[in-house]
């Protein structure tokens, strides 16, 4: 199905929001997801545990705070559903011992959903690309489908145009 939407980067999340399926597309904008070990697919790990500069900085500051709450409001969700589950459990505890900031989002027990609409993605070549992002939930898998498009006839629909043609090849890098 992700194969299917050319015009689109599109991701499947499952529940602990790990990348477990992924659109050439995507890869192209968010990174390649199969160059990474199975832990660094994780958006919420990448979101509290990662460095703050170079190739894991994807998304604007306030893009990035704001992740960060719904990401911690999902995992709550999903440690309330699965609570014996040892993935989940090591995941929270990892994010609680290296992260501040989702212990703190995390004392504060929300799991009210609020859909993220827009995001900017700051692309190694391209600068930063605005898209809409549309999340789709499959319900019977606990997984959800996550698709970024641009708005027509703006620079991020050049953006994606450019990219479906580079793919994730390395243009940056002398001769």
């Amino acid at each position: 199905m992700l194969r299917r939407l050319p015009q689109a980067a599109a991701i499947v999340l499952s529940a602990t929001h790990e990348v477990i399926a992924w659109n050439d597309l995507a890869a192209a904008l968010l990174g390649d997801f199969s160059a990474l070990p199975r832990t660094e697919r994780n958006l919420v790990r990448r979101a509290f545990l990662a460095p703050t500069s170079g190739e894991w900085r994807l998304y604007d500051p306030s893009d990035v705070e704001a992740f960060a709450r719904a990401a911690a409001r999902h995992l709550r969700a999903t440690a309330a559903r699965y609570p014996d589950d040892p993935e989940v459990a090591t995941l929270v505890a990892d994010l609680l011992t290296g992260s501040a900031e989702f212990a703190r989002l995390w004392a504060g027990h929300d799991v009210r959903v609020e859909p993220t609409l827009r995001m900017t993605i700051h692309h190694p070549l391209l600068g930063p690309i605005t898209v809409n992002c549309d999340v789709l939930d499959i319900t019977d898998r606990d997984q959800q489908v996550v698709v970024y498009t641009a708005e027509p006839g703006s620079p991020a629909e050049e953006a994606l145009r450019l990219l479906s043609v580079i793919g994730t090849q390395r243009v940056d890098v002398p001769g």
